[in-house]
């Protein structure tokens, strides 16, 4: 791979010349195609004598640059005095404003998510033991699947039409997570810690096709 790319992109023959060989390893275990995101820089560097001793935290420092529109011809940005530092500089706003943008498609969820089951918030049952309610937000249904590490959460089930998701618990505590089926008015699943039954489990079934009249109720108005 390294003869053939030498043979057929110049690049790579400048990059051997001028001593970024960590620069060149980097981008041939990348893709040697992803030479066009970095090479205008790479110019830069070479033009000012600037040493690139972590090619890979160089590279994640471009895709850094970049993505906050700076100007990736000019040595202030490219050429760093401390790489790492602002290397990791870059990576805390990135993080922000991943956070940022992960807040708005969460703020559309919870838009859609409110508009499909808003009839049955506010819908809780119990047996003077366990209590059983409806989880009423995005947020709440991923909270869920994170504390009872199972896919609740991640499998984006409040996007199924047919899905009504419960949490039960005890004093407080989550003791299992209930999927009712609104189309067949029955309990498709209902599961404790990394997707166990607990020995709770078969009076939370119980309780939930006890009250499902409620649930239906909901759907009818």
């Amino acid at each position: 791979d390294m003869f053939r790319t030498l043979l057929t992109d110049s690049r790579a023959e400048t990059l051997l010349k001028t001593g970024y060989t960590n620069l060149f390893e980097r981008i041939m275990d990348i893709g040697w195609k992803k030479i066009d995101n970095y090479w205008q820089s790479i110019r830069i560097c070479i033009r000012n004598g600037y040493k690139i001793e972590d090619a890979t935290l160089w590279c994640d420092y471009i895709d850094n640059l970049r993505f906050f529109g700076k100007d990736l011809y000019n040595a202030k940005y490219v050429c760093p005095t401390n790489l790492h530092a602002e290397h990791d500089r870059y990576m805390r706003k990135k993080a922000k404003a991943d956070a940022r943008q992960e807040l708005e498609k969460q703020l559309e969820k919870e838009a859609e998510y409110k508009e499909a089951k808003a009839k049955f918030f506010g819908l809780a049952f119990s047996d003077g033991q366990i209590v059983v309610r409806v989880l009423e937000s995005v947020k709440e249904i991923i909270m869920e699947g994170k504390a009872m590490h199972h896919c609740v959460g991640t499998n984006e089930y409040y996007k199924k039409a047919d899905s009504l998701i419960f949490s039960a618990t005890i004093d407080g505590q989550r003791i299992e997570t209930v999927e009712v089926s609104l189309s067949q008015l029955k309990v498709i699943q209902s599961r404790g810690v990394c997707n166990k039954q607990t020995e709770y489990h078969d009076k939370i079934v119980q309780l939930v096709n006890d009250n499902m009249p409620l649930i239906q109720k909901r759907i009818a108005a």
